[in-house]
């Protein structure tokens, strides 16, 4: 009997020290909430929403993703020939079947893009930037882009430049080898 009332006065104290100790314990380890501000926000302050960089989406065409930076005003219009350049020779590469194809004008390179092709593998949408309504791939000043065919899959592009009339020393004329001719040299039609 002795042991029992022990017990029922030694219970209630060894319950009450394992709350505690459980709760000191949960104190430590739970982090302090952080203090309020007192004061008030400064009300001169302006937000600036930076955009991030778009990604391409996984529903890109992989034309819309090498020509993403075509005809932009940052950047040489050069580089615009060198996107393009680097698009035909990717269609190219997937499309085994073309490079049997003579694709030698405007057309027929805007058309194999377009998914004119016997894989029906569309490249660019029908409403891209580097389009006109004519269906013609065209250089950043809206006119149409030569192509030059040189055989063996090498090709020339050339763009009529800033005054938009081909064939004068403002051409920027893109060389095979990925060269530029210079404005002296890029006002002559090939064969002249």
């Amino acid at each position: 009997m002795k042991k029992i009332i022990l017990t029922l006065l030694v219970l209630p104290v060894v319950l009450v020290l394992v709350f505690v100790i459980g709760r000191m314990k949960w104190k430590f380890t739970t982090p302090a909430p952080r203090p309020v501000a007192s004061e008030p926000l400064a009300s001169n302050l302006t937000l600036v929403a930076i955009p991030l960089p778009s990604a391409p989406s996984t529903n890109a065409l992989l034309g819309e993703t090498i020509l993403r930076e075509y005809a932009n005003p940052n950047l040489p219009p050069q580089s615009d020939l060198t996107l393009m350049a680097r698009l035909m020779e990717n269609a190219l590469l997937l499309l085994k079947a073309a490079a049997d194809r003579p694709l030698s004008a405007n057309e027929d390179w805007a058309d194999l893009l377009r998914g004119r092709n016997g894989a029906r593998e569309e490249f660019l949408p029908a409403q891209h930037r580097a389009l006109n309504d004519e269906g013609q791939l065209i250089d950043r000043w809206q006119r149409p882009l030569f192509f030059h065919a040189l055989g063996g899959g090498r090709y020339e592009i050339r763009s009529a430049g800033p005054d938009r009339m081909m064939w004068t020393a403002d051409d920027i004329h893109r060389n095979a080898n990925g060269t530029f001719l210079r404005a002296t040299n890029a006002g002559s039609a090939p064969g002249r």
